[in-house]
């Protein structure tokens, strides 16, 4: 398939919502330029080209939790695409309120819109979506966040104190009353640069996605991707993969392009989750030049998805839709329009094959 000028004329970072969800960037791997193909000036320092360079002392290795009352927590991070996220999975055993191993995921991004490093977060108790902010200074962080459960909302804060490379104090704070945010719970956190830890093996098969992401069921275990080439004659090969997080209730999108030496390049990361507190299922998508994409999904007659997305790049900001139909055989028609107001503009229409082949 060819894709005509107009996808290469948008905007940097949304120019292909790429794979079966919101692959936002593909441009980005070719086109290093703005929108009118000026240079970008090298930031003076490697904290002003990413403001996400604090959190690069969470690799590797994964930080360990070990309690006497029976609980222990593994933390692993990983970088999103172009270093401008994280992702961090946490497994954990609770003998006292879960009575088998659990998930949760981190997410922390910077926000070019916002301004601020961001957070996302899902877990098992209560349903929990959790949403705020996190800024380091120096070897200490601080953050707040909105904790969203079935029993309400919680106003909740967090306080990292780093003593050495592999070693932080973790404080979890919450505001119950007039006084406003105090401590509640805290734990020490250790690197292990080894092997993984042995994990704890889930008594039962984990429980599939809930009704309100069953729409996504379909996607997962495969492979999705599209091939063709710009008008320009440069070629495209693009692949997303999904993957479920039990117990999170979460859905993880990962696109890469593959270059013609087959080594792929990280485009973008997507999350999708029922929010508990708004009731709605809602998108996440992070890009390789720090876009940020968030809004809600819909589900359509005929079994399409429809995403309503925000979309702030550097210092602009504007609207996406995008629709993924189901085709008859087999295949995922991804079409992605520019919005403002009532008007709509088509900026892609592609279509991607799935197949069992894992992704390496």
């Amino acid at each position: 398939m060819k894709l005509a000028p107009p996808l290469l004329a948008s905007t940097r970072a949304a120019a292909l919502f790429l794979a079966s969800v919101a692959a936002l960037s593909a441009c980005t791997v070719s086109h290093d330029g703005g929108p009118d193909n000026k240079p970008v000036e090298a930031p003076a320092t490697a904290e002003a080209s990413n403001p996400m360079a604090s959190f690069a002392r969470m690799v590797p290795g994964e930080w360990r939790v070990t309690a006497t009352r029976g609980t222990s927590t593994f933390d692993t991070w990983h970088w999103g695409p172009g270093e401008r996220s994280m992702r961090v999975m946490t497994d954990g055993l609770d003998s006292q309120v879960i009575p088998e191993p659990w998930r949760e995921l981190q997410v922390y991004y910077w926000h070019p819109g916002r301004k601020q490093v961001c957070t996302l977060g899902l877990s098992p108790y209560a349903s929990g979506v959790s949403e705020g902010t996190i800024e380091f200074d120096g070897e200490t962080a601080t953050g707040v966040f909105d904790l969203h459960q079935t029993s309400g909302l919680r106003k909740l804060g967090l306080r990292w104190t780093f003593e050495g490379p592999d070693h932080y104090r973790d404080v979890l704070l919450e505001a119950t009353g007039p006084e406003g945010l105090q401590p509640m719970n805290e734990w020490d956190q250790f690197r292990s640069k080894g092997p993984p830890a042995p994990r704890m093996q889930f008594a039962e098969e984990p429980p599939g996605p809930s009704k309100d992401l069953k729409v996504f069921e379909s996607l997962l275990g495969r492979t999705w991707e599209a091939k063709g080439e710009w008008t320009t004659g440069e070629r495209f090969h693009i692949e997303t993969t999904f993957e479920w997080i039990p117990y999170a209730e979460g859905i993880y999108a990962r696109t890469v392009a593959v270059s013609k030496h087959g080594e792929p390049v990280h485009l973008l990361d997507a999350y999708f989750f029922r929010h508990t507190g708004a009731g709605v299922l809602r998108c996440l998508a992070l890009s390789k030049s720090g876009g940020v994409y968030e809004g809600d999904v819909s589900a359509l007659d005929g079994g399409a998805l429809q995403l309503d997305l925000e979309c702030y790049e550097e210092d602009r900001v504007g609207r996406r839709v995008v629709r993924l139909d189901f085709e008859q055989d087999g295949t995922l028609r991804d079409r992605m329009w520019s919005a403002e107001g009532t008007d709509r503009e088509l900026l892609l229409d592609v279509i991607f094959a799935g197949s069992d082949r894992p992704r390496d």
